[in-house]
């Protein structure tokens, strides 16, 4: 299971932010809460936390000056949170290279799809080993050999597989008819748009099943972009003969 370290000087955010993340049964089951910086500076002592999600504005010391102690002390990655969406605060995040900056009111599906991004990027270091071009594309074919328009769909779909994704969603990004966008992706791919989207998704399933992360199939399920679990045993038995469980218990022995 991964740890989480939530930062704010508000308890009620910090308590809700916490069910909220317990209630959607995340790969993030270690949670511990500080109510400044300077608790949450002494907690990292001891608890060495995957993620870090802070608030900007506490006193004495911000948020912006807690991520800059806590990545002497090892710590790499951060979600900011806060309620003013000032650009010289979004400047100071970006040189500290803080992972996502949301803004307050939290929303639940950005939320949840910054945590599944972050599940994916730690359980991949966590590996010892690992196909970084496999992880990276999930299909044979090389770079040099598509196209523009399909090369884009790639990275989007690397990026947003977690969620649901609608084909006219990806073909307006592309500025393509959808019709003309899945002709493409068939020619140079071999795929229909669902069956890539499968395939990226299976990929990065098997990656958490092979890591020493011992998570459950539901949260395997939300990290790579499935609603429900059922949907996922029925998709990833179909891709690779064998349910997750067979895949996992195989790869233990």
């Amino acid at each position: 299971m991964l740890k989480l370290l939530l930062v704010d000087d508000e308890p009620i955010i910090l308590a809700g932010i916490e069910h909220l993340i317990r209630s959607e049964r995340t790969a993030f089951t270690d949670i511990e809460r500080a109510s400044d910086a300077f608790e949450a500076l002494d907690l990292l002592e001891t608890f060495r936390p995957d993620l870090i999600i802070t608030d900007i504005q506490m006193p004495v010391m911000d948020g912006l000056q807690f991520i800059q102690e806590a990545q002497v002390k090892g710590a790499r990655r951060f979600i900011i949170l806060s309620g003013y969406d000032q650009f010289e605060y979004a400047r100071q995040a970006l040189r500290l290279q803080v992972n996502e900056y949301l803004l307050k009111p939290i929303q639940r599906k950005e939320l949840f799809e910054a945590l599944n991004r972050l599940t994916l990027d730690i359980m991949e270091e966590k590996k010892e080993t690992a196909d970084v071009d496999g992880v990276e594309s999930g299909v044979t074919s090389t770079e040099s050999e598509l196209s523009v328009p399909i090369r884009k769909f790639q990275a989007y779909v690397k990026n947003h597989f977690m969620r649901d994704i609608a084909l006219d969603e990806v073909a307006e990004y592309l500025g393509l008819h959808p019709n003309y966008f899945c002709s493409v992706l068939k020619k140079e791919t071999g795929m229909t748009f669902l069956q890539y989207l499968h395939t990226v998704r299976i990929s990065q399933a098997k990656e958490l099943l092979e890591g020493p992360e011992t998570l459950t199939m539901d949260q395997i399920a939300k990290s790579v972009g499935f609603e429900s679990p059922r949907h996922f045993y029925k998709v990833f038995k179909q891709f690779t003969g064998q349910t997750p469980g067979a895949y996992r218990g195989l790869i233990n022995h």
